[in-house]
């Protein structure tokens, strides 16, 4: 299982900030603020650091949500942070055959117990 670690820039996400409101079970008003954007993989991962058994790649980056019109007009993206997976290199020497262990055959007596 891997994992991708995201880094958004506080101050680009502040300007995306959006509010919505939505009726919950209880048919209560619930407002939520949230910040939607797009985790997109790049091309061709990037090494960031090789560390002792492990390296960090940059693997995907944050944008914000382009509409349709926007991406027709080729606007241009905005990022606003990266992910990154850490990969964790096998550097242990192969397991050694392990051989099996016999199992004791059960006697069976003619005993009641």
């Amino acid at each position: 299982m891997s994992k991708i670690q995201v880094t958004l820039d506080a101050t680009k996400l502040r300007s995306l900030v959006a509010k919505r409101t939505y009726k919950n079970k209880d048919n209560a008003d619930v407002e939520v603020q949230e910040v939607k954007f797009e985790l997109i993989a790049v091309k061709e991962p990037k090494t960031i650091y090789t560390g002792n058994g492990y390296r960090i790649d940059k693997t995907h980056f944050a944008s914000v949500i382009q509409t349709k019109e926007q991406r027709e007009a080729k606007a241009e993206t905005i990022f606003i942070g990266d992910g990154f997976t850490t990969v964790w290199e096998n550097t242990t020497a192969p397991a050694e055959a392990h051989t099996a262990v016999p199992i004791p055959q059960e006697e069976h007596d003619d005993l009641p117990f």
